[in-house]
């Protein structure tokens, strides 16, 4: 009996010194890895960089819409202001009262008197008689310059082999225009038939729904914001030599800008 129980107590020592050296062992093992080891070794590795690149910039391209209507905010006055077409002087002076709308839109002055508008074409046509000796036809070239000599004003320039497109471009920058043209193209159902065959205008607007320039027209008591189909008007232009009633050898399609 008691053999058998030195045999148990002896296993039994030898099982408890297994438990107590695994024990350990597993202690060292578990002190041997941090941890936080497993974060470690995550860090070590590369991390692909998740960042992606910035995305460009989209420019909206937005399309600037044209205007319905230009209208320059011009004075109308006829040649012959009181009815007066008898009168050599205001029969011809269609390019005199073209320069004074141009002039008058210049300093801002809103609206003039018939009387007002006689007296200071007759100004225009005694300073062209002495300085020029002519008050009948001047070409686009000469016009510009009474415009210089007479009111003292440069801000403005002759362009020759224009097209309307030209013409609108200029109404787009604010610039009024005076053309030489035709008369007797554009129709004009208030000119004494078969119209000018040499006559200038001012063109203060355009509309771009109806295709038509928008002119004071100095030609006619009707002519107030006047329109023109643009094809019409384009077909018109055509600038005449200085003097009186002088030989149109060829078509010149020229027009005065002036500007503020």
């Amino acid at each position: 009996m008691f053999k058998y129980l030195k045999i148990i107590f002896f296993l039994a020592l030898i099982f408890g010194a297994w438990f107590f050296l695994r024990i350990v062992i597993n202690e060292d093992s578990f002190l041997s890895a941090p941890e936080n080891r497993g974060v470690e070794e995550e860090e070590l590795k590369e991390v692909p960089t998740t960042e992606s690149e910035p995305e460009p910039i989209k420019e909206e391209l937005v399309k600037k819409e044209e205007p319905k209507i230009i209208l320059l905010d011009a004075p109308f006055l006829a040649q012959a202001p009181l009815g007066q077409w008898e009168n050599p002087i205001y029969q011809d002076a269609c390019e005199e009262a073209s320069l004074l709308t141009a002039i008058l839109w210049v300093r801002g002055v809103k609206t003039i008197s018939k009387e007002e508008a006689t007296e200071e074409l007759k100004k225009i046509a005694d300073f062209e008689i002495e300085k020029y000796d002519n008050f009948y036809d001047h070409s686009a070239t000469d016009t510009a310059q009474i415009m210089k000599d007479y009111f003292d004003y440069n801000n403005l320039r002759v362009e020759n082999n224009i097209s309307s497109d030209n013409i609108i471009e200029e109404l787009k920058k604010g610039n009024l225009v005076i053309v030489p043209i035709n008369g007797q193209v554009l129709k004009n159902p208030y000119y004494t038939p078969p119209g000018p065959d040499r006559h200038m205008l001012v063109i203060i607007g355009y509309d771009f729904q109806t295709e038509e320039f928008i002119t004071n027209d100095v030609g006619t008591r009707h002519g107030e914001k006047f329109r023109y189909k643009k094809d019409i008007l384009e077909a018109s232009i055509r600038d005449y030599p200085t003097g009186h009633k002088e030989l149109i050898s060829r078509i010149e399609k020229t027009i005065i800008v002036i500007w503020k």
